[in-house]
């Protein structure tokens, strides 16, 4: 786990203090935050507020988890992005999951770590988080057949996305998933998140999930527990399970043959949820996996590997 350690301004709304601390300064009554490249460090101050970063940067398209742990803390979010990203109890304190859109540009950007106390005192710390290259790959061209050369128009694009981004936007605070997250198919992958996609209309897109190679019939796992949200066809997705796993996670399930569950159902990770398909916008019989986090579509290969509060 990596800490952040760089010079932080704290604001305290009810007294106005305005401190700095520089690395390894301990201030009583202050908001502090480790940069380490080694396990996390353990400070000890009167009444102090820890935040940790468990990453160094965060690459395009990723995920990470910052943490809060304190005295009399109810709660806080992380503004980052142009987005808010609320914290969530755990034990010991309190997580969010901060993740960067696949477009985000190369470069420093400013956080801000807003702190909520108990005595409705709100202390903020603001840093910066490095956004690295996402390695992101160009596949070779992907020939539709004619039947399905429609679903390349751009209405059709931008009605599935609002649609998308309209359920990927709710937040659940009830965390329904314990430990990490799972493959929904023992299979390898071809296309991985990210990749540049040119189509045989002359137009490009940028690959939302990843696919795997999984001919038509092959049972689909729910990667963790949830509850279903959506459970129809779509036009570019075709057939499709979206599952809200809480905490802004939810992860998605694209041209299925067959669907086995519906809107409301709980269900518990590694539980079948249909068959994989070639329904959709789909060249070939294959599964493709999204995850969202607040409503921003990360790497599934990478998440999966992020290791949890609990």
């Amino acid at each position: 786990m990596a800490c952040y350690n760089d010079c932080a301004t704290i604001r305290s709304s009810s007294s106005s203090l305005k401190r700095h601390m520089s690395r390894k300064l301990l201030v009583a009554f202050a908001l502090i935050a480790v940069l380490s490249l080694g396990a996390l460090m353990h400070i000890r101050a009167r009444d102090a507020v820890i935040i940790t970063l468990n990453f160094e940067f965060l690459r395009q398209g990723t995920a990470g988890v910052i943490s809060l742990s304190g005295p009399d803390l109810v709660g806080g979010v992380v503004s980052a992005f142009e987005r808010t990203y609320p914290f969530f109890s755990v034990t010991g304190g309190f997580a969010a999951l901060l993740a960067v859109p696949m477009e985000q540009r190369i470069r420093d950007y400013p956080i801000t770590v807003t702190i909520y106390r108990a005595n409705g005192e709100t202390l903020t710390w603001e840093g910066t988080v490095k956004v690295t290259s996402g390695e992101f790959i160009r596949e070779p061209m992907f020939i539709l057949p004619s039947e399905k050369l429609h679903l390349l128009d751009m209405s059709v694009q931008e009605n599935e996305d609002a649609r998308m981004n309209s359920i990927y936007s709710v937040v659940t605070p009830e965390r329904f998933w314990e430990g990490q997250f799972s493959l929904p198919a023992n299979a390898p992958t071809t296309s991985p998140f990210g990749s540049v996609r040119d189509f045989n209309d002359g137009s490009t897109r940028r690959h939302s999930g990843c696919d795997f190679q999984v001919p038509v019939g092959t049972p689909v796992k729910a990667s963790a527990s949830g509850r279903v949200v959506y459970a129809r066809p779509l036009d570019i997705h075709g057939n499709n399970v979206i599952i809200d796993h809480g905490w802004g996670v939810l992860s998605n399930y694209s041209h299925l043959s067959q669907i086995f569950v519906v809107p409301g159902q709980i269900v518990l990770q590694g539980e079948v949820i249909g068959l994989s398909g070639n329904t959709g916008r789909s060249t070939g019989p294959h599964l493709h996996w999204e995850i969202a986090v607040n409503g921003v579509l990360v790497d599934p290969m990478d998440f999966i590997r992020l290791k949890m509060p609990t």
